[in-house]
């Protein structure tokens, strides 16, 4: 019996300390807002079609000002493919958000549109440092990037300063 009660108390302990883990995360939905700048390199891919790689990076707007979040540095690495004659633009990539502290996000981003409109897509966090180190979570992401000139070019590729905006109406994320 001794055995048996010793096998009881090690699972009880397991299941206490399972539901303090649950209830010690921490979830939070958020709006976002973040303009950014970056310089992008873009390339004249087919009569109509051009194909763009950059690093985008600002600060994040959080509508919660008390929020770690809040006044955190983006930088996002990432493509998009544009052909205006079907009028179609992807586009995808990865962001590390720094907050004041130190510790840092990770996330992937996918997003369709229309050139020169931007494009809607998911925004994923995958991982993070510190605080964030099991951070989950994801949200509706709108980016704003114009190629308009790129249906003008006569040249191959062409490197550009670039100015948008990108907006997270409600980005959920827990943390542990």
């Amino acid at each position: 019996m001794g055995r048996r009660r010793a096998v009881e108390a090690i699972l009880w302990m397991v299941v206490i300390v399972g539901v303090a883990l649950v209830t010690h995360a921490e979830e939070h939905t958020i709006q976002v807002t973040a303009p950014w700048e970056g310089r992008a390199r873009i390339f004249v891919t087919g009569d109509h079609q051009a194909f763009a790689f950059g690093v985008f990076a600002g600060r994040l707007t959080v509508d919660k000002e008390s929020n770690a979040l809040h006044d955190a540095q983006l930088v996002c690495p990432g493509a998009f493919d544009a052909d205006y004659a079907t009028n179609v633009q992807r586009g995808e990539g990865r962001c590390v958000i720094k907050t004041g502290s130190g510790d840092r996000l990770f996330a992937r981003w996918t997003c369709a549109g229309e050139p020169d409109k931007g494009c809607t897509g998911r925004f994923v966090f995958t991982g993070g440092t510190g605080a964030y180190q099991r951070v989950s979570g994801d949200g509706d992401l709108t980016l704003r990037l114009t190629l308009t000139e790129m249906t003008h070019l006569d040249q191959l590729e062409s490197e550009y300063d670039v100015k948008g905006l990108a907006t997270w109406p409600a980005l959920r994320y827990s943390t542990p």
